[in-house]
């Protein structure tokens, strides 16, 4: 009778297995049909990307920023020069790992004027120059600024020719910022 008993048991034990199995396998054509209708119905959303910044070849927006120490910078006063333009923020994680390299950048490329538009307290953008050692211009964020050069997110990098934006792109390493500027292409 035990034995009777055992089996009953094991019988049902398996019953509720291939219940489970059939129940998982159910579900998982399910979520492959509506992640199919998802995905059909975000299709006319992907034609309307956001633009990853301004056209190379387009002229660059001047502007007039403050400098932390107070003054203020214009763009046309690298006018002649062959600038870098930096846009970044204070809290992101991309931006502080570009940091050495963009200081070895400056070191290695004295050709190349870099000019960087930070979003942070005045504090917090002294403290990045102390710890960073900068010595190009760090400029005060403003939105208007931003959303001239069609800003996609930062750190991300311009590089404008007599007014013109040559190079564009984001760069997480020495060579990819380099080669942003040696090539002048869209990266």
């Amino acid at each position: 009778m035990a034995e009777t008993r055992t089996d009953f048991l094991i019988l049902i034990l398996m019953g509720i297995i291939i219940l489970l199995m059939v129940s998982i396998t159910g579900l998982f054509i399910r979520m492959n049909q509506l992640q199919s209708r998802v995905l059909a119905a975000l299709e006319p959303f992907q034609a309307m990307r956001i633009p990853e910044g301004l056209e190379v070849g387009s002229k660059a927006p001047d502007f007039t920023l403050t400098e932390i120490e107070g003054r203020e910078v214009s763009l046309k006063d690298f006018s002649g020069r062959k600038v870098l333009l930096v846009f970044s923020s204070v809290g992101c994680p991309a931006c502080v790992e570009i940091f050495p390299e963009l200081k070895e950048f400056e070191e290695r490329n004295p050709d190349v004027q870099v000019v960087m538009v930070s979003q942070g307290t005045d504090e917090e953008n002294r403290m990045l120059v102390e710890e960073e050692g900068f010595g190009f211009p760090i400029l005060e964020w403003e939105d208007v600024v931003a959303r001239e050069y069609l800003l996609p997110g930062t750190p991300f990098f311009y590089v404008i020719e007599e007014g013109v934006i040559v190079g564009k792109g984001f760069a997480n390493t020495l060579e990819q910022l380099e080669g942003l500027v040696r090539e002048g292409k869209r990266r």
